[in-house]
């Protein structure tokens, strides 16, 4: 007999969405039902099955095979999503760093230790300038560096800073660093804790009655004048002030009476230790240029006046005896009553454009050229305080080149730079020595930050 059904529908729901998994015999796509063709007597044998462990119907089945593969497209999309994005973000860091809009240059800095004796922070100056059609600017920023780790530790915009090139700093003999902007009348100390910069212009001026017209202009004294400021109020009146004292005066004669001569000092006057090269004497022709120790009496935090050292050269000091109508002189080196005694330190030494790049107590660093010819090549040393050993030389590789003015000492060693702006090629790098004087690190201003 022909079997011959026309539209079979499940028994069930009447789907006739089925799948035959023996003959005669199928599973209903739509809710799992079982059912077979009887050819005898044409009937439609019905079969539920329960237990879904033993026979997991068909709609089960397809329900977990569309999760999984679910499952498998989202994680194909995020896997997918994750790498394009890492690999659109390295573009992206490359394409604004290739297409900037601006440039940046250094202009100065300063070093300084950092929170462990084996760190140091550079702090720059540095001048940002947008040349985008859209807005052409400039921006000027304060930025800590750490160049042992090559870690920006902070960066501080500073509207004050625009005008001049360097940056007027001085660290006063109380620890601190006091900055100045170019043509500001605010004062500004480093925070070495934060790595910031604070505006301290009130808390060191505003006490003071004689400032009260507020301040005009605002500069460090000389280096050899001590740990002052010299200021002008805006009623046009000029002013020298010693903060770690809180001592004001009110011109220049009353400065130079405080640093004169013995009278001046107070009961509480130390001797500092303090070195200085001789210049080359008209009077004295056959006196070598020398490095000498010397002792000077002063009061902490007080006006000082330390020798220049274009004035320090043997000379005659002559003596009239008007009674006698007789003239004698004597051969000296200093005339400042407040140095107590000086010795030449290296007595065997000849120097060649030697001068002084930082002195304390316990270390003195120079620079100078090897012999007379000038074209040589300049070295920086380190000069054992005591014995006048040089305990390290330094020189660059490079056959023409400056040193800057600017040297900093921290506890593990010291920060300089050197530069060669014209021909044969252009240098502008600073460099970090350790106290042997062996190269931690070397920085090229020109490619930094760039």
């Amino acid at each position: 007999m022909a079997k011959y059904i026309k539209a079979l529908k499940c028994p069930q729901c009447g789907s006739v969405k089925k799948q035959e998994y023996k003959e005669d015999h199928y599973i209903c796509s739509n809710c799992g039902t079982e059912y077979f063709l009887d050819n005898d007597d044409i009937h439609v044998n019905i079969k539920h099955t329960y237990n879904s462990e033993k026979a997991p119907s068909l709609r089960d089945k397809n329900r977990k095979n569309i999760i999984y593969f679910l499952i498998f497209i989202v994680g194909i999309t995020l896997f997918s999503t994750l790498i394009t994005s890492l690999w659109e973000g390295k573009n992206v860091v490359n394409t604004i760093h290739a297409n900037k809009n601006y440039s940046e240059r250094i202009e100065s800095y300063l070093a300084y230790p950092g929170k462990h004796p084996e760190d140091i922070v550079v702090m720059f100056k540095v001048e940002r300038r947008n040349s985008s059609a859209e807005e052409k600017r400039e921006q000027y920023f304060i930025r800590f560096y750490d160049p042992i780790h090559q870690k920006v530790l902070n960066e501080e915009e500073m509207v004050d800073w625009k005008d001049g090139y360097h940056l007027r700093s001085r660290k006063f003999s109380d620890g601190k660093w006091y900055l100045l902007p170019d043509k500001s009348s605010r004062l500004y100390q480093l925070n070495e804790e934060r790595n910031a910069l604070e505006e301290i212009t009130d808390e060191i001026f505003g006490a003071v009655p004689e400032l009260s017209s507020g301040i005009a202009t605002l500069d460090f004294v000389n280096k050899e004048n001590g740990d002052g400021f010299r200021l002008m109020t805006n009623d046009g009146r000029e002013f020298y002030y010693y903060p770690i004292v809180q001592k004001l005066y009110k011109d220049f004669k009353e400065l130079r009476e405080s640093y004169l001569g013995l009278k001046s000092l107070k009961d509480d006057a130390v001797e500092s230790i303090r070195f200085i090269f001789t210049e080359k004497s008209h009077e004295y022709p056959d006196e070598k240029r020398q490095l000498i120790k010397y002792r000077y009496k002063n009061n902490l935090g007080y006006p000082i006046q330390l020798p220049y050292s274009n004035q320090t050269k043997w000379q005659k000091v002559y003596n009239f005896n008007n009674r006698l109508g007789t003239t004698s002189y004597d051969k000296k080196l200093f005339q400042n009553s407040r140095i107590s005694e000086f010795r030449d330190l290296t007595p065997d030494r000849l120097y060649f454009s030697a001068e002084i790049m930082y002195q304390d107590k316990d270390n003195l660093y120079i620079k100078g050229l090897p012999n007379a010819n000038p074209e040589g090549k300049m070295y920086i040393q380190k000069i054992d305080t005591e014995t006048g050993a040089v305990l390290w030389t330094y020189t660059p590789e490079e056959d023409v080149y400056a040193y800057g003015t600017d040297f900093f000492v921290y506890a593990n060693g010291v920060v300089f730079d050197y530069y060669n702006y014209g021909a044969p090629g252009r240098i502008n790098k600073i460099v970090v020595l350790d106290n042997a004087g062996k190269e931690i690190s070397t920085m090229d201003q020109d490619k930094l930050f760039n």
